[in-house]
Order: C-alpha cells, then sequence, then structure tokens
C-alpha cells in the first residue's frame, strides 16, 4: 500500500511520520530495522484490545514482544496506571535499548509515553494512534502525562517518539461520538494556523461524515503538518506552542469540574473554542463574524456547547490551577481571525468575572441555532426566545401567556373556567344557549418548545414534575443530548439545594483558604 511521510526536524529527536491505509508491513520493517535486538512492549487498553486484539500480533509478527491491556478512560489517566506501566515494563526486563509501542488513543499515548520518559530515565517509543484524536494532536509533538484530582496533564514531560504511524483503516472502527471528538482538535488546528482548512471545514458543515477518504486523509495530514511546523519551531513550548492551547484553557477546566470521564477530551474543547471565541470577542481581539461562523459549524458538528451540570464556580476554581496560568494572569491564545492566534495574557479575575456573560451567550446562540434563525439575525418578535433574560449565571424565556392558552367563548352568567368544561349536552339544553363558537383562527396554538432552559424556569419555580417531563421528552426523541443528560443526573434524588451549598463553600475554601470548620 501507497505511504506518504512527514518528518518533525528537532534535531538528533527529529522522526518520521507515516500515513496510509494497512501499513502494518512499514511498521515492522522499521522495528527491524531500528530495534533487531531490543525488547518490545506494548501499551494498549481494554477497549483498543476488544477490537484489535488478534492485529496486534500480526502488526509484531516475528517480533519478540509482550502486551499490557489497561483500563480505559481518562479517569484512569493517573500515577496509579503508570506505575501499572513501570511494573509491565519492569517484570519484561525492559532495557535502555527497549521500545515502548504507544497503540491506542490519546491517553493510552501519553501515560505510555510519560512512563517510557521516565523508565530509566528515558527509553523509546512509538506511537500507533488509533483515533482521530490521537492522529491529529496527541501522538504528535511529545507531550506526555497525566492528570492529578487537582488539574489536567499537571503532571508530565516532553518526550518525543522516535516514529508516529497513522493508519485511517483505524478509524473505520470509531464511533460517531468519539470521531466527532477528534474533530474538534481538526477546527482547533484550522483556526490557530490554517485558514485554508477552516474554509473547507466551513464548507463541509454538518456534513463533515460523508468526506471521500481522499478527503479525510487530506484533513488529517493538515491538521498534522500545521502542529509539526508549530512544534518544530517551539519543541519545549516557551512562546509559539502556547496557540496549541487553543480551546484547553476552559476546555480543560470543563474536563475537570465534570469529573474526568464525563466528555471526552474532544468534547470539552468543542466548548473551549467556542467559550474562549466569545471571551476574545468581549475583550476585542476576535471579530464578531468568525464567532458566528464557529459556533453554528460546532453545533452543526454535533457539539454540545455548555454542560450545564458543571458550576460556574467550579470551572472558575479549575482555571485557576491550568499549568499555563502565571501568578493570577493566564496565557491565552485568542482566534484573532481564521489561521492566525494572539496570545493574550489575561488576568485569571478578568476571566472569571465574565464566564456568566459567556455561558449566557452560548445558551442564548445555540436556541437561536436550534430554532434556525441566522447567524448576526435579530431573533424575531414572533420567537419563542424573543425574550431572553439573563439572571446571574441562567438565561430563562419569558413568553405571553396568550401565546398557549385559547380563551373560552364567554357564555351569559358562567364564569369562563366553567364553560370550558361545562358539557355539551347540558348545555344544548339550557335555554338560550347557543352553539360554541371555533377558536378565532388568527390566535393559533403557540407550537411547543422543549428546552433544558425551559426545564430549568419550571424547576425554579416548584413546577417538578413538568420539568422532568419537558427533560424526558428531549431525551425521548435526542437520547445522546448530553445538556438534558447532565440535568438530569444533577437532579436525581432529593433536592441538591444543600449538596450545592457544601459544594460552594468547600470551593471557596479550597479557592482562598477559608478555614470552614
Amino acid at each position: 500500500m501507497n505511504h506518504e511521510a512527514m518528518t518533525v526536524a528537532l534535531g538528533d529527536r527529529s522522526y518520521d511520520i507515516f500515513f496510509g491505509r494497512e501499513i502494518r508491513s512499514l511498521f515492522q520493517e522499521w522495528i527491524c530495522r531500528f530495534y533487531p535486538g531490543g525488547t518490545v512492549h506494548v501499551v494498549t487498553d481494554r477497549n483498543v484490545a476488544s477490537i484489535y486484539g488478534d492485529d496486534i500480533p500480526q502488526w509484531l509478527a516475528g517480533i519478540p514482544h509482550d502486551v499490557l491491556a489497561l483500563p480505559p478512560g481518562e479517569e484512569r489517566k493517573n500515577f496509579d496506571t503508570v506505575r501499572e506501566i513501570y511494573g509491565f515494563l519492569a517484570r519484561g526486563d525492559a532495557g535502555r535499548d527497549s521500545l515502548v509501542v504507544a497503540f491506542g488513543g490519546g491517553v493510552v499515548g501519553d501515560l505510555a509515553g510519560f512512563a517510557a520518559a521516565t523508565y530509566l530515565r528515558g527509553i523509546s517509543c512509538i506511537q500507533v494512534p488509533t483515533t482521530l484524536l490521537a492522529q491529529v494532536d496527541s501522538s504528535v509533538g511529545g507531550k506526555t502525562g497525566f492528570n492529578l484530582p487537582e488539574g489536567k496533564n499537571l503532571v508530565g514531560a516532553f518526550h518525543q517518539p522516535r516514529a508516529v504511524f497513522i493508519d485511517d483503516a483505524f478509524l473505520l472502527t470509531l464511533d460517531d461520538r468519539n470521531l466527532r471528538a477528534g474533530m474538534a482538535e481538526v477546527v482547533k488546528c484550522a483556526l490557530a494556523g490554517d485558514a485554508e482548512l477552516w474554509d473547507r471545514l466551513l464548507a463541509a458543515g454538518g456534513k463533515w461524515k460523508s468526506l471521500s477518504g481522499e478527503e479525510w486523509r487530506w484533513v488529517v495530514r493538515r491538521a498534522v503538518g500545521f502542529k509539526a511546523s508549530v512544534v518544530e519551531r517551539d519543541e519545549m513550548e516557551t512562546s509559539l506552542r502556547r496557540i496549541l492551547n487553543l480551546g484547553h484553557t476552559i476546555g480543560h477546566a470543563m474536563e475537570k469540574s465534570g469529573g474526568y470521564g464525563r466528555l471526552l477530551h474532544g468534547e470539552a474543547v468543542a466548548m473551549g473554542l467556542a467559550w474562549e471565541a466569545i471571551l476574545g470577542m468581549k475583550l476585542g481581539v476576535t471579530g464578531v463574524e468568525l464567532v458566528d461562523g464557529l459556533v453554528p459549524l460546532l453545533i452543526d458538528m454535533g457539539f454540545p456547547l455548555d454542560d450545564p451540570g458543571v458550576a460556574l464556580t467550579s470551572i472558575a476554581a479549575a482555571i485557576g490551577m491550568d499549568k499555563k496560568r502565571m501568578v493570577s494572569d493566564v496565557d491565552l491564545p485568542l482566534i484573532a481571525a481564521p489561521g492566525r492566534c494572539e496570545l493574550l495574557r489575561v488576568p485569571l479575575a478578568e476571566i472569571r468575572r465574565e464566564l456568566p456573560g459567556i455561558r449566557a451567550e452560548i445558551r442564548e446562540r445555540s436556541i437561536a441555532r436550534e430554532l434556525n434563525i441566522p447567524e448576526g439575525n435579530a431573533i424575531p418578535e414572533e420567537s419563542p426566545v424573543s425574550n431572553l433574560v439573563h439572571v446571574g449565571n441562567e438565561v430563562y424565556e419569558i413568553r405571553s401567556a396568550e401565546e398557549s392558552v385559547v380563551p373560552a367563548e364567554a357564555v351569559p352568567g358562567i364564569g369562563q373556567e366553567q364553560a370550558a368544561v361545562e358539557p355539551e349536552s347540558e348545555r344544548a339544553e339550557r335555554p338560550g344557549a347557543t352553539e360554541p363558537s371555533p377558536p378565532p383562527s388568527e390566535i393559533p396554538a403557540a407550537p411547543v418548545v422543549r428546552t433544558v432552559t425551559l426545564a430549568d424556569l419550571y424547576w425554579s419555580q416548584g413546577e417538578r414534575s413538568t420539568a422532568r417531563r419537558i427533560v424526558g421528552e428531549i431525551l425521548r426523541d435526542d437520547p445522546a443530548n448530553l445538556r438534558a443528560q447532565a440535568w438530569l443526573a444533577a437532579r436525581t434524588g432529593d433536592d441538591l439545594a444543600e449538596a450545592g451549598l457544601l459544594g460552594f463553600l468547600e470551593t471557596m475554601a479550597k479557592e482562598y483558604g477559608y478555614d470552614l470548620s
């Protein structure tokens, strides 16, 4: 099978990235040529092993190796898992001439890469990314590490791979959610440094899954090529490489605040891209036209742009623990134009102050998109969201009662409520009764608009059964709706007011060092 190669030029740490389909023979040839006598140790996870368990021995046919299948998921990206890899390497007599093969997605690549970087003070590692996100992002550039309870990727090391093998056949086994998650990193690369890729994504819009094989390869290669060019100029992220953190400051905060594993990394990055674009607009860096293009694109791709189960106080606290923080500021890449970012040092307090307004605008734009109102257009007066009121962190829809109530026909001597329920037979027997007139045609029944925001309003007014019914109907029609899932999960059991207060106090204690005993 024909393949292409791209070199990441880093002096004695240079390496090749190979692209193609069914490049297994190339992989075998590479290992036999460069590691003919060393032991080979494959790190994967159980999800990947369940699909490719029979393929891994074929990829390493004739090469002595052993395999470790880790528990999957971002929630297992911690030091306990790293120690498991250390034990695996030690039992396999791994030495300085050994090779670690990271065979899986981004979590596997980060963990296996970190273990290789630190075991015996560093042994070689190659990456075989099996997800779109890993192919276009985490397998390239040498960033490795794991999460702490306090924050995302707070422990890590730069350890460049010796080679990367990107086989697009792996994408055929990805479900829609994981494939979509990888597209968030593609959008990031387009915004940060590839205007042509951005135009291609805008043209595809919500039909991105129907891209042809050649178009897929072009998209992946462009994203990888952009990242490789940035890594070549700033390997250790002292300046330029920070633009690759676009969407990741608020995105990482979303991941950490919601609990690792609730969101896929790409889903959190998509949220971060939208939120940070609106922040950039508020700070005068990002144009409204770009926001008008980005938000609908992400929605059309299928991304939720908010996780309503995550409190803004939690997001604010998580941003304060971000590794990009500089004392009381955060180095934040903001989009100046498609393909061009600006690094801006923004006070942490200013970011936190803008969060309620950002969330409100995200919700308003999302509702407008659901109603097919073009970006940049005013919401029509007759629209169910023509009156959106922001109260604190929330946005509520205010609608006239006349929109959904048809008045009963007035009957002499009888109140309207009674007239509405009086049996027709009794009314016919009553002297002077007249036939009821049909409802006026100029007052049509208003369409039912079911949104999580509307459920919030009913819940706040004590009509909890109505709120649950609305969310239940949303999930009935769209079982994958993350906003509705999060809303329902946050309200299971009894009233959570006490738990919410305790959570707020705990956050305050951690953030400001108060003694609340």
